[in-house]
């Protein structure tokens, strides 16, 4: 049951990285409409073209991250240590995103959403990873 679950959770990340984070970063740039279709720059302001080309490049990486999030589905037990590994990643970014709120104010729905998402998957992936290798571990002896 566990690995079904894991699974599911996986598929869902990997979805996320392609079509929340990368899809939208690497088609529109910086000046289009990010998750939920809520803008990265106000009305009326310009993004350069660092923070754009950036932007682009990063959503390029988000979708090759669900990719990998993707591939994590079928070997479980091969790719344990790297569910650990992007969970813990995540969680790091859900940090940045709480510290970015308590410091610049609140960024709407598009913003809190993420944060309560890569607050409760990391944790959800790593018990769920660790359970099933607990199991997989009772079944091989």
């Amino acid at each position: 049951m566990n690995w079904i679950v894991l699974q599911i959770l996986l598929g869902m990340s990997g979805l996320l990285m392609v079509f929340w984070y990368g899809g939208p970063a690497l088609i529109f740039g910086a000046t289009g409409p990010g998750p939920f279709g809520n803008r990265w720059s106000l009305d009326g302001r310009t993004a350069t073209l660092l923070l754009d080309a950036d932007l682009r490049f990063f959503g390029a990486m988000m979708i090759g991250l669900g990719f990998i999030f993707f591939l994590m589905i079928s070997k479980l037990e091969v790719y344990r240590p790297l569910i650990y590994v992007l969970a813990c990643t995540v969680a790091v970014g859900a940090a940045a995103r709480i510290y970015a709120r308590i410091t610049y104010g609140n960024p709407g729905t598009a913003g809190t959403i993420p944060v309560v998402i890569e607050m409760v998957l990391p944790i959800f992936l790593i018990v769920l990873s660790y359970l099933d290798g607990k199991d997989a571990t009772k079944a091989t002896k």
